[in-house]
């Protein structure tokens, strides 16, 4: 027993520079999962990934208690995905509107606002929905003097100074500075998350809405290395729903680095409500970022650029600040929204000024259809982006990859190509198809040769997405979260007309045991020759935690004409012809057995 416990010890210190710290319950899970299979190193052991349901719909609000119960009420009325909801800074004094400098951060929070968020947080957890709210480094003096004078007095500021800016800072204490001239502000104590004893106590501090039922958090202010891994391992350790993986909404301050990676995720800052900050097209406060829309497209596509080194990067879908006249561009917000279903981390969030919250159905009854058609198609999705989250830790390479020198188009993985629409009024695009393949339109069907700059047609309810020929791209039935929804019911959606080969990647979604090889992969193959097109996949590789043993497959052929018989193992079934190819009968298999299906054309 002596022996088990010091290998522990050594574990957990291992785990700790690492950047993660494995999760207690997780750990005795393990021990009854032992059978890692030898797969090849990750290319980029910096990234980690976030937990499964990050990868469904984030929403932020800055809504007290029973604004937020509504809500995400109206939200799930509307047959929107919802796999998660964060309270914004006004938590702390909503009934003040957030002016502060009172309650920020008095780690208590507005009580009269919210006078039972662990009932909030559990009417959410028995949805599904996992419980975020917003966090920074600093507490303010003026109406925090306890705790101000408690993390004083034990040490626990990295500097103490004067601030004097109007953000959560409505004091009216006025010192001499420098100028000996009077300013107004407030004293601040930024914590210094390099003591480990004052991140043990800011910690604790926080311990209690962990215990009811926070899951993550949302970093503001500062995206300083020791703050977020901080805040990052918190949530790993408090977290209930994190599962040891943990999960923050950092700040970015432009200054993106490897160690990023360790701590996900980010988010690409107050972005204006706008076209282009370049060419903008109404007025906007002048505090904000000069980042619109066009700009925050190329934060994720420019290789050039800090934030492309993020692999899971969030954007305030719509734009976070309105513009001084409170206009709502439903265009706009559609454009974006459209493009917000093709990243890893999709977030509609706004500031409270827009009337709308940048929720779909407050904007317009048209983006409320729209939105729910591509919110739909991301969870839908799910296995295909989940399994390019962990390629770009095994490969070192992003989910979403430039082309080229052009950064208003992108690849998505290596099947899909996006291009986000950036011009109001714009019913067409310019798209650059690369060369080496065919690309099929996935709207139309139509099947275009690569090395060629083509025009599009792009009403406002349709990005120009196209699917590499020969792509294998894995879907799953809809529902409301990530975490309800299964990949034991696959669509593979097969693109016929030149060899191609996907390996599906699948983790239990919560813990830390991929980072020690526990998980599974489906090597998935097509094959063209002459009148034959033959799909096969091999047995699972790996295992996780509650594996199922099988899996029910429908295979959508896009492509094929005159078709006359299709096998399933050698044995003649029955398909479904469509206007784009066929449909074959869905059937179960065991995960450990191999299968194969031979399609034959007149």
């Amino acid at each position: 027993m002596r022996k088990r416990g010091i290998f522990s010890k050594i574990l957990i210190v291992l785990c700790c520079v690492a950047g993660f710290v494995p999760n207690a319950r997780a750990a005795r899970d393990d021990d009854r999962n032992k059978s890692a299979a030898v797969f090849p190193e990750a290319a980029d052991k910096n990234v980690v990934l976030p937990p499964a349901w990050a990868f469904g719909v984030i929403y932020g609000a800055y809504t007290n208690q029973a604004e937020s119960e509504e809500l995400i009420r109206e939200i799930i009325a509307h047959d929107y995905p919802i796999d998660a909801f964060w309270i914004d800074s006004w938590i702390w004094d909503w009934k003040n509107k957030g002016k502060g400098p009172a309650k920020y951060i008095d780690f208590v929070a507005d009580t009269e606002s919210y006078p039972d968020l662990k009932k909030l947080w559990a009417g959410m957890e028995r949805r599904n929905i996992k419980a975020g709210m917003w966090i920074w480094d600093a507490i303010f003096k003026t109406g925090n003097e306890p705790v101000f004078e408690d993390f004083k007095k034990r040490g626990f500021f990295a500097r103490e100074y004067f601030r004097t800016d109007s953000w959560h800072n409505g004091s009216r204490t006025t010192i001499i500075g420098d100028n000996s001239k009077p300013v107004t502000g407030t004293v601040c104590g930024d914590i210094d998350f390099q003591n480990p004893a004052a991140v043990k106590y800011f910690k604790q501090k926080m311990k209690h809405f962990f215990d009811d039922g926070l899951d993550f958090v949302k970093l503001d202010k500062t995206d300083a290395i020791p703050v977020c891994k901080g805040m990052f391992e918190m949530t790993q350790e408090l977290g209930r729903e994190t599962g040891g993986r943990g999960f923050i909404l950092s700040h970015s301050g432009g200054t993106e680095r490897e160690e990023y990676k360790n701590y996900p995720a980010k988010w690409t800052d107050d972005t204006r409500s706008d076209w282009s900050a370049k060419t903008p097209a109404r007025q906007f406060s002048p505090w904000l970022p000069p980042v619109g829309f066009k700009e925050n497209v190329e934060k994720y596509t420019n290789p050039a650029a800090p934030f492309h080194k993020i692999p899971f990067l969030a954007n305030d879908l719509g734009g976070f600040a309105v513009s001084t006249d409170g206009f709502v561009d439903e265009e706009l917000y559609i454009r974006w929204l459209e493009f917000a279903a093709f990243v890893p981390l999709t977030t509609p969030f706004s500031q409270p000024e827009n009337p709308s919250q940048n929720i779909a159905f407050k904007v317009s009854a048209r983006a409320d259809r729209i939105f729910r058609d591509y919110a739909h198609l991301k969870m839908e999705l799910f296995p295909y982006i989940y399994t390019y989250a962990h390629r770009s830790r095994l490969d070192g390479v992003n989910t979403i990859r430039p082309i080229g020198n052009n950064p208003h188009q992108y690849l998505f993985g290596e099947e899909m190509l996006v291009a986000p629409v950036l011009t109001p009024g714009a019913t067409s695009v310019e798209v650059e198809l690369p060369a080496g393949a065919s690309w099929i339109d996935y709207r139309t069907e139509k099947t275009l040769a690569g090395g060629q700059t083509v025009t599009v047609d792009a009403p406002l309810e349709k990005i120009p997405v196209f699917i590499r020929q020969g792509a294998i791209i894995p879907r799953r039935k809809y529902a409301r979260s990530i975490e309800t929804g299964t990949n034991d019911r696959l669509e593979l959606h097969v693109y016929a007309g030149a060899d191609g080969s996907f390996e599906l990647i699948e983790d239990d979604g919560i813990s830390n045991d991929y980072l020690r090889g526990i998980y599974a992969r489906t090597p998935i193959r097509q094959r063209a020759a002459g009148s034959v097109i033959e799909i096969e996949t091999d047995a699972i590789k790996g295992s996780y935690k509650k594996m199922s043993a099988s899996r029910r497959w429908q295979i959508v052929v896009h492509g094929p004409e005159n078709v006359r018989a299709v096998r399933l193992d050698g044995r003649r079934i029955g398909f479904r012809k469509t206007e784009a190819g066929i449909v074959i009968p869905a059937f179960r298999k065991s995960k450990t057995a191999a299968w194969k299906i031979r399609i034959e054309t007149e």
